[in-house]
């Protein structure tokens, strides 16, 4: 993985395409209406931090952290097929995670995302409640904690 950078979420990076490409992998569809964190990536993510990782200039990972409350909220880890297995996943989870003074770190995860609830797990994460969310697909989330 030398040939990766994760670095800070810029103006103009395709954040969108990512997403609606690995929902499409999951079978989920995109609908912009239900994906309000991505119309202005930078404008969400002002309290927190977004990093993009990439490869030959093409995005293929992402992640996110935002204040909520008392926790950090980790969002949109996503990688692309071509850079998993190679722990992007868990370096963009660590910086999630190391990101401001918080001693609790929360996430929703759709439950199609096996790997990834494998990998919080192995981060000591637990499982918790399982949610449906009123989008199209009628998705259901489940949530960590650690």
């Amino acid at each position: 993985m030398h040939d990766l950078t994760i670095r800070p979420l810029r103006a103009g990076d395709p954040i969108q395409a990512h997403v609606r490409t690995i929902y499409e992998e999951f079978g989920l569809g995109f609908d912009p209406c239900f994906e309000d964190d991505l119309e202005d990536v930078a404008a969400h993510y002002a309290t927190g931090a977004f990093w993009v990782a990439e490869r030959e200039g093409r995005v293929v990972g992402t992640a996110g952290v935002v204040p909520h409350g008392w926790v950090r909220l980790v969002k949109r880890i996503y990688i692309a097929p071509e850079a998993r297995r190679g722990g992007l996943a868990r370096r963009l989870l660590h910086l999630c995670m190391g990101w401001g003074a918080f001693d609790r770190t929360e996430l929703w995860s759709d439950v199609r995302f096996r790997g990834a609830h494998q990998l919080y797990l192995s981060e000591g994460f637990r499982a918790g409640p399982v949610r449906v969310l009123d989008d199209p697909d009628r998705s259901v989330e489940r949530f960590f904690a650690r």
